[in-house]
């Protein structure tokens, strides 16, 4: 094949903290772009692969014309993806939740990666998509360019509406893997589906072979780690996943603290997991001597989904047992022990419960090679990783900057099912040129009734005229103009501050504005209180909304008026 062998690339869709990413780039594949909404995630994302991306909604794509794909996902030998769980989570209402969004977001994805296939000069050699075992349910085993939203193009490169785009068997194409067959310390199963897309097994599931008929038990990742209450010294930790890699104990990240739970909530969950009414019994403490039961996003104390030790430190009730840290969780995941997270205890425990196992990913990324007649590697790859900790302040006045014409939207408030924000491109234009105007937009509602509203020169007239007729709204315009008048940029001077990431002069740049107006409005008005106006329903659609939106498309919409640039 053409492909330049030493060169593999991939976007990893539904990124997360990394997991796919992580165990292809044990293995020489470099990904490029990670995809994913939630911001904590995607800074854990650019930390540990060195990349620049900002959260994106992939559901921009689901009816976009193919150009703009091409215009935002870089065209590569590799696509993955995991698209969110929660639908299809046998934890959600027993499996029975709605699965519409979900269906949603796996057929974008899907959509994009029938693109990439089927362009002109197409890159793509293999695709996978991961998600939870019940999920295999929903996914078809073909899907046509018409299903997948690809009807003009389909036509465009002289192929049928009702041809076959993607293929994704349950049987031929995927099935249900278990990541401790691949050396994973956890018992985590997961529906994979893919293609690859050249040589003799073209349009099958690349599957990866079976590493570990003996699986990692808990133990052996538990006790090669300090005991959290450990006293920090030069002493080195080996990782427990991968040996050869070392650290300094007093380098660990988040690993040394007390995770205790009170009585009540550990007495709850011993309930749960030995006399449930109806379902079966648990160990209780965990049974260590067996690979750690799936890593829940969410952290529980006390439910048959908690994963309780005894705790090192001896006390009797309150603190008797304990949650694993955030550094036995990333480890139990399979992620080495230089990975770092951002955000609290709760969000990073959430970014390694939503994450693919790195040695799954790993054992793929294998195949991967071998598929592409790449040398093997016998020990995963770890030269690149650098630890974060360096104990120096860090001198931070040369922050990165962005592309010139790099998209702003940030909102003050989320609240009342819909966002004000200011924007700096019109999202109604068929061709988006980001930085040339700045707007205030509104966007109201979410699933078909969602829709974006742009607050032009009328509507500001308007709102500003509510204002006026609320009590106390004129005092409140009257104070707002006179705080900021002075610290607005013209459009031009906002997209500059927005790129260079700098305030110039009295000029606030857009995340400081944006800032600024939240504390305004949040001191004068509770995020409880709405207002309802008719005049409302003819500017957005809605008689009622919280009456800090309204003072948001006043703030936002000030902002971006003529009178004031």
């Amino acid at each position: 094949m053409d492909s330049n062998k030493n060169a593999l690339r991939a976007v990893d869709f539904f990124c997360g903290a990394g997991g796919w990413s992580e165990g292809f780039r044990q293995y020489g594949i470099k990904v490029v772009q990670g995809i994913d909404n939630w911001a904590p995630a995607v800074k854990t994302h650019n930390l540990n692969h060195g990349l620049q991306d900002e959260p994106v909604d992939i559901l921009i794509f689901e009816k976009c014309k193919p150009d703009f794909i091409d215009e935002n996902i870089p065209d590569t030998e590799i696509i993955v993806g995991s698209p969110p769980c929660v639908s299809f989570s046998m934890s959600n209402n027993a499996g029975k939740a709605d699965k519409s969004l979900g269906i949603r977001l796996i057929e974008t994805y899907l959509r994009i990666v029938a693109y990439k296939k089927h362009k002109k000069n197409s890159k793509l050699k293999i695709w996978y998509m991961e998600n939870v075992p019940n999920s295999k349910n929903y996914v078809k085993q073909e899907y046509t360019f018409a299903d997948l939203g690809l009807k003009s193009f389909s036509e465009s490169i002289g192929k049928k509406p009702n041809g076959i785009a993607l293929r994704a068997s349950h049987d031929e194409n995927g099935g249900i893997l278990c990541a401790a067959d691949y050396g994973s310390p956890q018992k985590r199963e997961r529906f994979v589906c893919g293609e690859i897309l050249f040589g003799p097994n073209k349009g099958k599931f690349l599957a990866p072979k079976k590493t570990h008929d003996k699986h990692i038990a808990l133990a052996d990742i538990k006790e090669k780690l300090p005991p959290p209450n450990s006293e920090f010294s030069n002493k080195l930790c080996v990782d427990p996943n991968y040996p050869n890699l070392e650290l300094p104990l007093f380098q660990i990240t988040d690993h040394f603290y007390d995770t205790g739970v009170y009585e009540i909530e550990w007495q709850a969950a011993k309930r749960a997991k030995i006399d449930h009414p109806f379902m079966g019994k648990m160990a209780f403490p965990e049974d260590e001597n067996r690979p750690s039961r799936t890593i829940m996003a969410t952290r529980s104390a006390s439910t048959r989904e908690a994963i309780l030790y005894k705790s090192e430190t001896r006390r009797t009730g309150d603190g008797e047992y304990r949650l694993p840290t955030i550094r036995e969780a990333s480890s139990l995941m399979g992620f080495p022990i230089t990975y770092q997270y951002f955000g609290s205890e709760s969000v990073k425990w959430r970014q390694i419960g939503n994450a693919v196992c790195p040695h799954m990913s790993a054992a793929i990324a294998r195949e991967i090679r071998s598929a592409f007649d790449l040398p093997k590697l016998k020990n995963p790859i770890f030269e690149t990783i650098e630890n974060l900790n360096d104990f120096q302040i860090k001198e931070l006045n040369s922050p990165p900057g962005k592309k010139s014409d790099s998209k702003y939207r940030r909102h003050p408030f989320k609240t009342g099912n819909m966002t004000v924000a200011l924007i700096n491109f019109n999202p109604h234009d068929k061709i988006i040129t980001p930085g040339k105007k700045w707007y205030a937009c509104a966007f109201v509602g979410s699933g078909k009734a969602y829709k974006p509203i742009v607050i032009d020169e009328d509507s500001f007239k308007r709102i500003s005229k509510l204002i006026e007729s609320e009590t106390d709204g004129k005092k409140f315009s009257e104070e707002f103009k006179k705080a900021f008048t002075d610290k607005i940029a013209n459009h031009e001077q906002l997209q500059k501050m927005h790129v260079e990431h700098k305030d110039y002069g009295p000029f606030l740049k857009p995340d400081g504005l944006i800032e600024a107006i939240k504390e305004f409005i949040s001191k004068q008005i509770d995020d409880k209180t709405t207002t309802e106006h008719d005049e409302m329903e003819k500017i957005i659609g809605r008689k009622k909304i919280p009456k800090r939106q309204l003072y948001a498309m006043f703030a936002i919409g000030f902002v971006t008026s003529k009178k004031t640039n």
